[in-house]
């Protein structure tokens, strides 16, 4: 039995559509790693082109010459009153103003994700950053928006020596906790 050129393409074809079907789409997961956040784009500043004025034409001149003079007009100063200063009054009488304090609101991880935090933790205890790294990811890989997660991958960056993809990873932490809170 010889192979026919034409079951061997549509074979590769269909076998290309399964394989490709099954791949990750690199949208979805652009938006489990960046959420939802709007970028901010600064606004355009627009210079604005000189307006050129025409001169005013040259009076003709006429048989005689008329020279006036002018005052010089002087505008007028408008002062304002100044505000009267209100002192306060007998403050240690008043009742104290209460401020409430926000605390930060802590993301609810999964019991896997807790798992694999603290062996994360017990990693970095050894001196294992790259098991700790990849025992962080992982867990990222679960819960992609945990800033928790993100702050101790950042820290294990930082640790060793990869200060870019640190700053990164705190900015992910940061945004992240911002959109918790």
């Amino acid at each position: 039995m010889t192979l026919n050129p034409r079951y061997s393409l549509a074979f590769a074809a269909l076998l290309t559509m399964l394989l490709s079907a099954c791949s990750p789409n690199p949208t979805v997961l652009q938006d489990r790693v960046y959420g939802s956040r709007s970028v901010v784009i600064p606004p355009k500043v627009v210079k604005q082109a000189p307006v050129n004025v025409p001169a005013p034409s040259k009076p003709k001149p006429s048989a005689s010459p008329v020279i006036t003079q002018s005052a010089p007009v002087s505008k007028p100063v408008i002062s304002h009153p100044p505000t009267p200063v209100v002192k306060p009054e007998d403050t240690s009488a008043a009742a104290p103003e209460v401020v409430e304090v926000l605390t930060p609101k802590v993301y609810p991880s999964s019991p896997a994700v807790k798992a694999l935090m603290k062996a994360a933790d017990s990693e970095v205890a050894k001196g294992n950053l790259d098991k700790a790294a990849d025992t962080l990811e992982r867990a990222l890989r679960i819960e992609a928006d945990n800033p928790d997660l993100w702050m101790k991958l950042a820290t294990i960056n930082e640790r060793q020596g990869n200060h870019d993809q640190a700053v990164n990873m705190l900015s992910k932490a940061k945004a992240y906790q911002e959109q918790l809170n």
